[in-house]
């Protein structure tokens, strides 16, 4: 008998032989010869003996085949040779020849210059919208600075903070560089003692800023906040220019999000101070990593960021603080107890919008206060503090309102009550005044007869 392809079948099969059989053998033939799985048609393998080598490779050789799987630069249609060089048409060895272009893998210290060939190359960025002066800019910042002008191999480069193989979009959830990660990215270096040593860095950053509002706000640990507008470190430190802001730009960086304080804040003293001295800064008050959010206690205490921290007693300073703090801890007073009566109008069905418009007016003037008490100026204040007022008054007599017609609904109430029982006695007195009825089967005696 003959199998396809010219084949004698062997003396021991009768009749046709099954296609099952035939693959069965064929595997067997493969597994004897060491020859392994026939490569996927398509896809990174087809014609790419980097990719199809390294995937069968498995390991720490195998990772560079898998993570580039979820690789942006594998959606823009970029392979093994346009990073490492060589000729992946070749099979093995061959194709990674210095002849044929092969890079290999780059050191540190080229990474970034590596990374710009295509970054830096406007032309080629246009359409994906990126920018361009990311090498300029890295070069300005304390990692390339250490690592360009020191020859610090341990500084962070472009794949310490993008990855890889496995790079992806800012915008990806599972990117190093995605809004909520950037912390834990940075946190990889600046949170092991062994490498922030030789630099004298504390190693605190993360956890203070985890604890700090800002870091609870970007791990969704306030409700009601949105993680996707807090700051992360390159919101203040910079991206690959990063560098710690210097004293007379915290200001500056703090209001790119606080706008309101840093226009009112450049009206005070302190500004002044800081352009002449060097302080205090927003910092200085608040925290840096660990950004504290100040209370009313700020203006009456001692301790870090508070007013009595850097005034002495009974100094001007101290005295506006203390007028500050009186006033808006009254504001406060008067707000809660409008917010008790509102719950109280409330559940006894009233109508309660215009309370409820005077308290938020209230609520809304003392928000406001927040970043006007940074110019520092009581007649700032007290303007807003009085339209507080006037709101804290409107409501006082919308509750009074409430309260006078709650007490004419239970006088009137009372007098209906009061009627039904009166009319429900005399009722009662008309009816057992009434001739009773003989029982059933009683008669008069004349009726009998």
């Amino acid at each position: 008998m003959t199998l396809p392809h010219g084949t004698t079948a062997p003396p021991f099969i009768k009749g046709p032989v099954p296609l099952a059989f035939l693959a069965v053998l064929f595997s067997a033939v493969l597994v004897l010869l060491g020859a392994g799985p026939a490569p996927a048609a398509g896809g990174e393998e087809a014609g790419n003996s980097c990719y199809s080598c390294h995937n069968r490779l498995g390991g720490r050789l195998g990772l560079p085949a898998k993570e580039f799987h979820g690789s942006v630069h594998r959606e823009a249609g970029l392979t093994c040779v346009s990073c490492h060089g060589g000729d992946a048409g070749l099979p093995d060895e061959a194709s990674m020849s210095p002849r044929r272009g092969f890079r290999g893998k780059p050191s540190a210290r080229r990474i970034p210059e590596f990374c710009a060939r295509c970054h830096s190359n406007i032309a080629m960025m246009r359409q994906y919208n990126l920018r361009t002066d990311q090498f300029a800019e890295y070069r300005t910042s304390v990692h390339g600075k250490l690592l360009y002008e020191r020859n610090d191999p341990n500084v962070a480069v472009c794949t310490s903070c993008h990855g890889k193989h496995d790079i992806r979009r800012k915008t990806d959830p599972q990117s190093l560089v995605f809004h909520t990660s950037v912390p834990a990215t940075c946190g990889r270096c600046h949170a092991d003692p062994a490498l922030m040593k030789p630099y004298g860095i504390s190693t605190s950053q993360l956890e203070d800023f985890g604890n700090g509002v800002h870091g609870q706000i970007l791990y969704g640990k306030l409700a009601g906040k949105n993680p996707g507008i807090a700051p992360n470190c390159a919101t203040c430190h910079g991206i690959h220019g990063a560098t710690p802001p210097g004293v007379r730009e915290v200001s500056n960086v703090c209001g790119n999000c606080h706008g309101a304080v840093v226009g009112y804040f450049r009206e005070s003293a302190h500004f002044t101070a800081i352009r002449d001295g060097g302080g205090p800064k927003c910092v200085t008050c608040h925290g840096n990593h660990t950004n504290r959010k100040p209370t009313l206690k700020v203006f009456s205490g001692k301790g870090p960021g508070e007013c009595g921290s850097c005034h002495e007693e009974k100094s001007r300073a101290l005295e506006f603080a203390k007028n500050v703090r009186d006033l808006l801890a009254g504001l406060e007073s008067n707000l809660d107890e409008i917010r008790n009566d509102l719950s109280e109008a409330g559940k006894s069905g009233r109508n309660v919008l215009k309370l409820k418009s005077a308290a938020d007016s209230t609520r809304f003037k003392l928000i406001e206060a927040g970043p006007m008490i940074h110019a520092f100026s009581i007649e700032r204040i007290l303007p807003l503090a009085n339209e507080a007022n006037g709101y804290i008054r409107q409501a006082r007599q919308e509750i009074r309102n409430i309260q006078e017609e709650q007490r004419q609904r239970r006088a009137v109430t009372a007098f209906a009550v009061t009627m039904l029982l009166l009319i429900a006695a005399l009722l009662a007195v008309k009816v057992s005044l009434l001739p009773k009825a003989p029982p059933p089967g009683e008669g008069n005696e004349e009726d009998k007869n």
